[in-house]
């Protein structure tokens, strides 16, 4: 039995405890520090990373900056995985898009004309390539005979596939001189394999070729070809072009997809952003460590020793810009592709390009 006096200190010593423990005193669990509920946030698993194969031509001018995201991985970055790079002719992977097999893709200019006209609403969302990439080379057997492209006439000029960019070019170049590409010269299709175009100008299946880095600079250091048509001299894009800006080579979607995946489409270009501003920043000694080192983007240098690699990113560095959508560079490759018979008609900057991500410039 408690003392009456002792069981008031008593009643009033529980009473205390239950005032401190309704204050947060006594045992009660202690509230998470700020560290503690970071570290809460931290551990909330990522969404799994988007999915996304990437098609396009095997050409440096086209695929460097998705190369040098990839190597760097910018892409995971952006929780994106790429799970491979599509190579092929142009024409064939225009046809795989149009049909949805991709989501993205890497292409030449005239593409997307052709592929808005056919009714499929391509769009345009970041540059790759501000200048044109298009040379026009010739065998070398041939240079005390060639000296301008009129005198091709009666030879063997080699594209890729109907559609795609070195037929357009070669359609450019011919028609330029004066010359019916389907009358004066025999068209000879090579589809898009780089070794095709390499080895059919080295054995002179064909007698002069349109044709873009790798080719041009690893034919002409060989001596296999001379250049007729030098696009990055200084001039001859303004010569051929009538502008010194081009939207020569972009990355592409459809408006169907940026309608329902509108962050994926922000997240791969910030992620090609990356990738030209590390091309810009640095030397092209040190972009060609960046994707010699990886051993997925070095497949597409399959056969070029280092010195090689070096000297064709140096010869175009010079056309890799902000990734912004040139409004001159459209209006430039519109008008040719009109003038020169390569659509039916021209579409709209509106229609070519969704700047929202990359950005418009002049």
């Amino acid at each position: 039995m408690i003392p009456r006096g002792s069981k008031l200190a008593f009643v009033t010593l529980m009473v205390g405890a239950l005032v401190l423990a309704s204050c947060g005193g006594g045992t009660s669990a202690p509230t998470p520090t700020a560290p503690a509920a970071a570290a809460t946030v931290a551990a909330t698993p990522k969404p799994p990373k988007d999915q996304v194969k990437l098609p396009g031509v095997l050409s440096y001018e086209l695929n460097l900056p998705s190369l040098v995201a990839y190597s760097k991985d910018y892409f995971g970055e952006e929780n994106i995985e790429i799970t491979d790079f599509v190579l092929g002719s142009g024409g064939t992977i225009r046809q795989a898009f149009i049909a949805k097999e991709y989501d993205f893709g890497l292409f030449a200019f005239v593409h997307v004309p052709i592929a808005r006209l056919a009714g499929s609403p391509w769009k345009t969302v970041f540059q790759t390539h501000d200048r044109e990439i298009f040379s026009f080379v010739v065998r070398s057997g041939l240079k005390d005979k060639v000296k301008t492209v009129a005198d091709l006439k009666g030879m063997k000029v080699g594209f890729t596939t109907p559609g795609a960019g070195a037929w357009a070019f070669a359609q450019i170049f011919l028609k330029q001189a004066g010359l019916d590409p389907n009358k004066d010269v025999e068209l000879v299709s090579l589809g898009g394999d780089a070794g095709v175009i390499y080895t059919a100008l080295q054995t002179g299946r064909i007698d002069a070729f349109p044709t873009w880095e790798p080719n041009t600079t690893r034919a002409l250091d060989a001596g296999i070809v001379y250049p007729l048509v030098s696009i990055y001299e200084k001039g001859v894009q303004l010569k051929v072009m009538g502008s010194e800006n081009a939207a020569a080579t972009m990355l592409v979607t459809r408006e169907e997809v940026i309608a329902a995946k509108p962050d994926l489409v922000k997240r791969m270009v910030n992620a090609h952003k990356k990738g030209i501003d590390f091309i810009r920043s640095n030397s092209a000694a040190v972009v060609a460590d960046v994707v010699l080192g990886n051993a997925k983007a070095a497949e597409q240098f399959k056969g070029l020793e280092k010195a090689m690699v070096v000297k064709i990113l140096e010869s175009l560095k010079g056309g890799f810009g902000t990734g912004c959508l040139s409004k001159s560079g459209f209006d430039a490759e519109m008008k040719v592709s009109v003038d020169y018979g390569l659509v039916k008609s021209a579409i709209t900057y509106k229609d070519f390009a969704d700047p929202t991500w990359a950005g418009e410039c002049a």
